[in-house]
């Protein structure tokens, strides 16, 4: 018959190899949403942008300038 101690030791070091595979799916989770909230800022800050640009009168959107390539002697 197993010794009390025997079993808790068991039953502990079961539950300390699920602690750990949990807390590296953690960390992957945590890398993942780290991203998808990069990709969303990265979003909302051009949807700013472009509600700005489009909020300008017309005539304070200059066109863009076009310089003259340097000519070769």
């Amino acid at each position: 018959m197993p010794s009390v101690l025997g079993l808790l030791e068991a039953r502990e070091k079961k539950v300390r190899e699920e602690v750990a595979r949990l807390q590296e799916e953690a960390e992957r989770v945590q890398a993942a949403l780290g991203e998808a909230e990069r990709a969303l800022q990265r979003l909302v800050d051009a949807r700013a942008t472009v509600t700005e640009v489009l909020a300008e009168p017309p005539a304070a959107v200059a066109e863009p300038v076009r310089s003259e390539p340097p000519r070769v002697r």
